[in-house]
């Protein structure tokens, strides 16, 4: 049997183009705007007594905590571990992630439950103060979320902070299409059918990114990638005979691990590494897998029968 040291190339990091801001700094920027906004939002809400308002400030505080989380995560990330964490802590930002996604579903629930009570009886809500906080509300929410996207970065932490972003945003248009009602017809159930609509577009919306998320932290094959495409690539390298064991994740969106038992009846030890550098290479090139590790084992050994007798472990998610 031969072990290999892995010797992987790491995924490239989230490092913005020449003239983009990096994820770190969009988050300061999206963060101040969402927080100096929130005060005034909350105000006009309370005063008007809107619960469109009053949810979108419910939405934007969650915002604001989102925000925060993401930029701990972020450099916490970039953070130097201890021996213990051989991947470093890039874990966590999936952990942001995950906070947010389930902060976006307890809004939503506490919106959708006090929409019905005011469906019951809808208090008179005047229409311009809501206009006003409506339209500087989308104001915020898409220039920090212009200002995030243009970081490049696409991790799941920053994923899910962009999304609580648009997310508020579409709040923020229900908050305006209810104020032009009120002010057309004032119609005073509209405020309350429009908290359920922003309640039910943030359960849709974040389902997603919550079952993303999950299959990162359960360590699930990533959905992009083909695993029979995967298994074919690694047979057509004219040393391996067989893929006895294989087992693919991902540490964060976009930074997939592979892991196999290759079985090879070759025994030169620099063909074997030559194999390795240019399945490395493909593998990188075509199907962005940037980190991946191989033991080579002869036919009938102990590596490869241990591996062959249990299928379920050589491909979890097949």
């Amino acid at each position: 049997m031969v072990h290999e040291h892995h010797g992987h190339a790491h995924a490239p990091g989230h490092e913005p183009a020449p003239g983009r801001p990096t994820a770190e700094r969009a988050l300061w920027v999206a963060l101040l705007l969402n927080a100096s906004f929130l005060v005034v939002e909350l105000v006009v809400g309370l005063l008007a007594n809107s619960l469109a308002l009053l949810s979108d400030a419910g939405h934007m505080t969650s915002d604001v905590a989102a925000l925060a989380l993401a930029l701990v995560a972020q450099r916490l990330a970039r953070a130097v571990p201890g021996p213990g964490f051989t991947f470093g802590l890039r874990r966590v930002p999936v952990l942001g992630a995950l906070g947010n996604a389930l902060s976006l579903l307890i809004i939503a629930a506490l919106v959708l439950a006090e929409a019905y009570q005011r469906m019951l009886a809808p208090p008179p809500v005047p229409g311009w103060p809501v206009l006003a906080a409506g339209v500087a509300g989308l104001g915020v929410n898409l220039v920090s979320a212009w200002y995030l996207h243009r970081s490049a970065d696409r991790s799941l932490n920053v994923r899910g902070a962009m999304l609580h972003l648009f997310a508020d945003a579409l709040g923020s248009m229900g908050v305006i299409a209810a104020a032009l009602v009120l002010l057309a017809t004032g119609w005073a159930p509209i405020d309350p059918l429009i908290s359920a609509g922003i309640g039910l577009l943030l359960i849709v919306s974040t389902w997603p990114l919550l079952r993303d998320t999950i299959r990162v932290l359960l360590q699930g094959t990533p959905g992009h990638l083909d695993l029979e495409r995967l298994r074919a690539l690694l047979t057509q390298s004219p040393p391996v005979c067989s893929v006895a064991d294989l087992h693919l994740w991902q540490i964060d969106a976009g930074q997939v691990v592979l892991t196999a038992v290759l079985v090879t009846d070759r025994t030169a030890l620099p063909e074997l590494d030559a194999a390795s550098q240019t399945l490395k290479a493909r593998l990188r090139d075509e199907l962005g897998i940037h980190h991946a590790t191989f033991e080579w084992c002869a036919p009938g050994s102990a590596g490869a029968a241990c591996a062959m007798s249990n299928p379920e472990v050589a491909a979890p998610d097949d």
